[in-house]
Parts: C-alpha cells; sequence; structure tokens
C-alpha cells in the first residue's frame, strides 16, 4: 500500500457537486464500499480557498490516478506519493 495525498481544487460554481461526490465518497468510506486496495484516511477542507487535500491508502499513485478518472470529480486535482513520518 502506498499512503497517498489528494489535493483538489474547484471554482466556486461547482462548490455543490464538488460536495455531492464528496458525500458519496465518504458514504462509501463509511460502508466498505470502496474498490479494493482503497482506504480514505481523511479529508480536509479550507473552505476559502476552494481547496481539499485527502489522505489515501491506494495500491499506487497510478491507481489512484486512474480512480479519479472513472468518478471524475468536478475539481482540478494533484495526486502525490507522500511518505508518512508518524
Amino acid at each position: 500500500m502506498t499512503n497517498i495525498i489528494v489535493e483538489h481544487r474547484w471554482k466556486e460554481h461547482n462548490k455543490d457537486e464538488t460536495f455531492k461526490v464528496v458525500g458519496s465518497i465518504v458514504d462509501m468510506a463509511k460502508n466498505s464500499k470502496l474498490p479494493a486496495g482503497f482506504t480514505l484516511k481523511s479529508i480536509n477542507v479550507i473552505n476559502e480557498e476552494n481547496r481539499a487535500v485527502c489522505n489515501w491508502e491506494a495500491p499506487s499513485a497510478n491507481d489512484m490516478k486512474d480512480l479519479l478518472k472513472k468518478v471524475n470529480p468536478p475539481t482540478k486535482h494533484e495526486v502525490f506519493e507522500a511518505q508518512k513520518l508518524f
């Protein structure tokens, strides 16, 4: 498993749609319905900047990118492999 950080940014007019997608992902995580190998660890939202930073465990950064293509959130996003220090 790889520790993955996904940074999302959205336009104000996409905020409702963005939070609808976030809500469905959170529901999937709570109900153990995420694809095999994916675990959502946290979502940190910075409302003033229309930005969120999500922490995942995933098989790889490429697998995370492929999942994002399927979900197609109304955001611009970047995927980073991160080393967890503690």
